[in-house]
């Protein structure tokens, strides 16, 4: 148990350093404080992949039921994410979105994206932020806090994007 905690924790510390000096990467990998707690990064213009998560979910999953899972964020975007004009793939891993901001919708090449959504969050809107990402082909709402219903209205709101929710707790 405490072998895995530490191997855990090394891969943690591994993922930290990589993407402190990832500026001229392709790909950025980067917890959630680093990642709003960061004014800008060189390059953004280059960014094709972002991979941004809760530090906590490489532990515990997300518990279902609750309006926010004890180990789920509420997502803030910073301002620079809206300069990465190449991004095509964003993926926000125990991160959980109740309203697309300005921010993220100026990524007009965005072709995959993962998010989650908490309860009681206003589905209608989501979907109709998401209908104006026009290059998206899937939509990964894994761990979200929704019902099936709910995640009907995002198939039949976005028929050309594939929706899938890959939670590993159900």
């Amino acid at each position: 148990m405490i072998r895995n905690r530490l191997i855990l924790l090394t891969i943690y510390m591994s993922i930290m350093n990589y993407a402190a000096g990832q500026t001229d990467q392709k790909d950025l990998m980067i917890n959630y404080s680093k990642f709003i707690s960061t004014n800008n990064f060189e390059n953004t213009a280059r960014i094709e992949k972002i991979y941004v998560f809760n530090d906590s979910t490489l532990i515990f999953p997300v518990i279902k039921g609750e309006n926010m899972p004890k180990n789920g964020i509420k997502v803030e975007m910073p301002k620079w994410i809206g300069n990465c004009k190449n991004l095509k793939e964003f993926y926000m891993v125990g991160l959980f979105i109740s309203d697309l901001d300005s921010n993220i919708t100026r990524l007009e090449n965005l072709e995959k994206l993962k998010f989650s959504i908490p309860k009681n969050s206003d589905v209608e809107k989501i979907i109709s932020d998401l209908a104006k990402f026009k290059n998206l082909k899937v939509l990964d709402l894994s761990d979200s806090v929704i019902d099936k219903k709910q995640l009907e209205k995002f198939e039949i709101g976005l028929p050309q994007v594939k929706v899938i929710d890959s939670s590993f707790f159900k």
